[in-house]
């Protein structure tokens, strides 16, 4: 006759814990079941291990938070480190799981290996796939190595000697100047975009709000892109080189010269022009703007607009063209819609749904980000343009 395992009753500082949690009878029929494997478990292979954490995760649910490694040392006389050990198992290799049992990983190994990084578990198996063994060392060797090499990311790179310590000097001045740079062409733009559509163009204010941001997006742009040489006439005499003539970048450089001073700037006659066609296409080009998505054009396609009147042209004093009859703005805004592809059916019943769009001023009010390097100097007057 097969003999029959009976379930051991639950001991005594258990029926305490599940009592003191009120942990409910069904809760506690299932775990019941958990902690009768784990009790089961005697000798434990890879396989095993990873059945364990996982059994310890699930109850980790049905628990009260914080309170596994409490009912599996009361109720499974498991340590809180072998708990820490099997859970972390189950999280952290279960994508790893074939591989390891394939590879014949032994359970101390892959307890060590729970703490590791991706990085270092994928070194770890390439290791056991190279030599046909993993061995505790050898996972130990990988987890002190990797956090060496951290730690030698954290040193300062002014105190790395040689040939690294100046790159890790010039990678830093590149990130950190470009991102200087084009916060500050990015600062220019914005006043000029806020000036353009209104009807008088302040050309003080505006000189006011952007010269020295353009003196120093120059020096900038001179220090990232220009090398140094003595004057061949002069050797003490050192400057630097010139971006080549008649480039996108020598023209960009000669901008924000001209932009540097109130009188390298046009007169007020030519001023919208020289901003619109001059000035912006060339910002736009070292700092372009990321294209609109097709969600916000689909989206704009759907936006209520309240109905309005026709509108009738007003004309100026002595102009001979007659004055004529607007389109609706439904029809405006439907022949807009198409020409640029998009069918769009615009709702002017939706008396209650309007979207409110912000005006370019309000748009360009809001902070933008600026990398931790020196900030625009303030507002002055200037009076000439700086020296070349």
């Amino acid at each position: 006759m097969p003999s029959i395992k009976k379930t051991p009753p639950p001991a005594p500082s258990a029926d305490q814990f599940y009592k003191a949690h009120g942990v409910p009878e069904d809760i506690k029929s299932r775990l019941e079941s958990t902690a009768i494997f784990l009790i089961s478990a005697t000798r434990r292979s890879t396989e095993q291990t990873f059945e364990l954490g996982e059994h310890l995760e699930q109850a980790a649910t049905l628990l009260p938070d914080g309170t596994v490694e409490q009912w599996a040392a009361e109720r499974c006389g498991y340590t809180a480190r072998h708990i820490r050990t099997l859970r972390a198992t189950a999280r952290n290799l279960g994508a790893y799981r074939q591989v390891l049992v394939e590879l014949a990983v032994g359970p101390t190994v892959v307890g060590k290996l729970s703490s590791a990084s991706p990085e270092q578990i994928e070194q770890a198996i390439g290791v056991a796939r190279e030599t046909g063994r993993l061995r505790v060392q050898d996972v130990t060797a990988i987890i002190s190595s990797s956090k060496e090499g951290a730690e030698q990311e954290d040193v300062d790179p002014f105190d790395v000697g040689g040939p690294d310590g100046l790159k890790a000097i010039v990678a830093l001045k590149v990130r950190e100047g470009m991102k200087s740079f084009i916060a500050h062409v990015n600062g220019i733009r914005a006043h000029i975009e806020e000036a353009l559509p209104k009807q008088n163009i302040v050309k003080k204010t505006l000189v006011e709000r952007t010269a020295l941001t353009a003196r120093l997006a120059r020096a900038e742009l001179q220090s990232l892109a220009q090398f140094v040489t003595p004057n061949p006439a002069a050797a003490f005499v050192i400057h630097p080189t010139s971006i080549p003539s008649r480039t996108k970048w020598a023209a960009v450089g000669d901008l924000l010269y001209n932009m540097g001073g109130e009188d390298t700037w046009p007169d007020k006659a030519g001023l919208r022009t020289w901003l619109e066609n001059e000035v912006l296409p060339l910002l736009n080009w070292v700092a372009p703007k990321p294209p609109e998505s097709r969600a916000l054009k689909a989206e704009a396609a759907s936006v209520d607009v309240v109905p309005a009147k026709k509108a009738t042209a007003k004309l100026a004093k002595g102009s001979k063209l007659k004055a004529e009859t607007f389109p609706t703005l439904k029809e405006g805004l439907e022949s807009m819609f198409a020409g640029v592809g998009i069918d769009a059916r615009v709702n002017l019943n939706a008396l209650e749904k309007k979207t409110t769009i912000p005006t370019l001023s309000e748009a360009l009010a809001k902070p933008q980000s600026h990398s931790p390097r020196p900030a625009v100097l303030g507002e002055a007057k200037l009076a000439s343009a700086p020296a070349a």
